[in-house]
């Protein structure tokens, strides 16, 4: 077929005429995908976290094809909201994905029905409306793409669509806890019940309705809506408030509530009353060695696990999950010779064999979400919200663990910004790109105090 594209590893050739040789130069395989540019590297000392990177831009790239696909070799191919949700951020340091993005977010708001609702895939399909962690990608999507890009218009263009979206949970709640439901925490390894994970759905809902008011507030703001901003901003502590009653009030826990995703988006989204976040982060804790010390996330929990780690002070358990070889795990994949990202944490295994091919993709980049992380704090190219399209950014590389070296550089509107690190002999080498017209902060990895550079190029070297 001419008109049709099909992702695939192996091609089995038959039907040589006798005599004919088969050499490498006799078939042509092609990588199909929009046309942008790759705009940013990642590269360290350890060939598994190498390969981890190359498997999340090639589940990228096979993916980006006129809409972000969620495979590209089954029966589905379709623009899951879910999936793009929560890998964009990271989809922005590989490749130049503005415009990509900005257009399929077009299409999202076209497809918002007149409730406000999003579907679970844009194009739609008969799947349905309104998934807490699907259709929120119309808020969080056009906020992520201005944090990284610096321009205003993607904001302006989705902002009445944003509205509209939060404005299903304020009217489908009661007392701020929304009753939507949709596809949960999906795939959540040593689920209890079905592929939706064991976190509740109220929970799930309530967690991405605070979320997206917090965004709103900060769009409103960047727009200049103070009304707006300050609304949404006393909804977010409203929410806040009914979440920490609700599922985590003083001295027990709410059953859907006993889970790591649970406790990761009440921390990581700003949903727990001080009073209790020590509790909750405690309870993270509790589930993390229940589980072995390995994670219990699925597509939603996953992209949290291990910035919210990072920000309660345990920089030490970020490297062990990321570098953590068996099941669940990225590198678990690895070990099994997996050159992208899959659905499911065990798709294949040499032990076991083929998962169930009814729902078992081997190019799917949903937990491929863990590369901004990878980009931002193994490497340290973090950017500052306060100041879009890194105009101002930070460096913050995250030393420890397997690791004698990482590297990332990322093409800006400004220019190539690049962090980069390596210990040598008790010594650490820093390099330091700072595009034209841009200022960066590099927090040192020990108690030198912290500064801020112009554009140009930096080298510091220090004893840890």
């Amino acid at each position: 077929p001419s008109l049709s594209f099909f992702g695939f590893r192996y091609v089995e050739i038959s039907g040589l005429s006798g005599g004919d040789k088969l050499t490498q130069e006799s078939v042509t395989a092609n990588v199909l995908h929009t046309a942008f540019e790759s705009t940013g590297k990642f590269t360290s000392s350890h060939d598994k976290l190498n390969q981890l990177q190359s498997n999340i831009r090639r589940g990228q790239i096979g993916n980006f094809i006129d809409i972000p696909t969620d495979c590209p070799q089954r029966d589905e191919r379709l623009g899951w909201t879910g999936d793009a949700q929560v890998f964009l951020p990271t989809s922005c340091f590989n490749y130049e994905v503005h415009s990509f993005w900005a257009r399929w977010l077009q299409s999202v708001r076209d497809e918002q029905n007149e409730k406000g609702e999003i579907p679970h895939t844009v194009p739609s399909t008969p799947f349905g409306y309104g998934s807490p962690g699907w259709a929120d990608v119309i808020v969080t999507a056009p906020w992520e793409v201005y944090e990284r890009t610096g321009d205003i218009r993607i904001l302006r263009d989705n902002y009445e669509a944003m509205q509209k979206w939060v404005a299903v949970y304020e009217g489908r709640s009661e007392d701020f806890i929304p009753d939507l439901t949709g596809w949960g925490d999906w795939l959540q390894p040593y689920r209890k019940g079905d592929n939706k994970g064991d976190t509740a759905q109220d929970l799930i809902a309530t967690a991405y309705f605070g979320r997206d008011a917090r965004i709103m507030s900060w769009a409103a703001a960047a727009l200049g809506k103070d009304n707006d901003a300050a609304r949404y901003e006393k909804l977010h502590a409203s929410i806040r408030t009914a979440f920490t009653n609700r599922y985590f009030p003083a001295g027990e826990i709410h059953s859907g509530a006993d889970t790591q995703t649970a406790c990761l988006m009440g921390l990581g989204y700003d949903l727990i009353e001080e009073a209790q976040r020590d509790r909750v982060a405690d309870l993270l804790m509790k589930k993390f060695e229940e589980a072995d010390r390995h994670l219990r996330t699925g597509f939603l929990g996953t992209p949290l696990i291990a910035a919210v780690f990072d920000e309660l002070g345990h920089p030490d358990i970020c490297y062990e999950l990321l570098f953590k070889e068996t099941y669940p795990s990225w590198f678990f994949s690895i070990n099994q010779g997996a050159t992208t990202m899959w659905e499911r944490w065990n798709s294949y295994s040499h032990a076991d064999g083929f998962g169930d091919a009814s729902m078992n993709s081997f190019n799917h980049y949903a937990y491929g979400a863990i590369g901004q992380f990878i980009y931002e704090r193994v490497a340290g190219l973090s950017l500052n919200p306060k100041q879009p399209g890194y105009k101002h950014f930070f460096v913050r590389p995250l030393i420890g663990g397997p690791l004698k070296s990482a590297r990332a550089e990322l093409e800006t509107a400004y220019g190539k910004a690049v962090s980069g690190w390596k210990l040598q002999d008790g010594k650490l080498e820093m390099e330091i790109v700072v595009p034209p017209n841009t200022t960066a902060t590099v927090e040192f990895p020990n108690d030198r105090e912290s500064e801020t550079l112009s554009a140009g190029s930096h080298q510091f070297n220090f004893d840890l």
